[in-house]
């Protein structure tokens, strides 16, 4: 498949099949991640867990909903129920927000290249809050200490196929 195509099909998915998403897709997905631009080539500023139990993935995503829901008020459900979820954590930045673009851009690359082999996804953040907030969740998923959770995707297939929305950004050409 063509970048650009992939590109332009990339979408965030809200609900999936239970179906488990293959080894070998998988580590074409982790793969992609590698080759992600990263700050100061500090990828060993970078930790990747790949969590496939379900029943892990469901506790972390409903205490996050559970959390930002007393937050804002209001109720929230992210129990997507994708079967796979990555997550980047990163040492602490040696500039403000290069941990964000750098886990941004390692997942980026994720998606696209889960695009590429029919795997659908969405970057998030919720579950990071969760993660961050309970040591032993984190020691519990390999976590080394001095890394702390950034973003997150989750994998899996698509429930139902909804068609890409096209969107726009402002743009200010000098």
């Amino acid at each position: 498949m063509e970048t650009l195509k992939s590109i332009s099909l990339r979408k965030s998915v809200r609900s999936y099949k239970p179906e488990q998403i293959s080894d070998a897709v998988l580590e074409n997905i982790i793969n992609a991640g590698f080759k992600a631009p990263v700050a100061s080539s500090k990828y060993d500023s970078l930790h990747i867990t790949v969590i496939q139990n379900t029943e892990i993935i469901k506790k972390i995503v409903v205490s996050a909903a559970d959390m930002a829901s007393k937050t804002i008020n209001k109720k929230i459900d992210w129990d997507f129920g994708a079967p796979t979820l990555i997550i980047v954590s990163s040492t602490p930045a040696t500039m403000p927000g290069i941990e964000f673009a750098n886990a941004a851009c390692v997942l980026e690359n994720m998606v696209l290249a889960g695009i590429d082999q029919k795997v659908d996804s969405i970057i998030w953040g919720g579950p990071t809050i969760i993660i961050k907030q309970d040591a032993e969740l984190k020691k519990s998923l390999g976590i080394p200490d001095e890394f702390s959770p950034v973003l997150c995707a989750s994998f899996g297939y698509a429930a139902d196929y909804e068609e890409p929305k096209e969107h726009t950004i402002s743009v200010n050409r000098i």
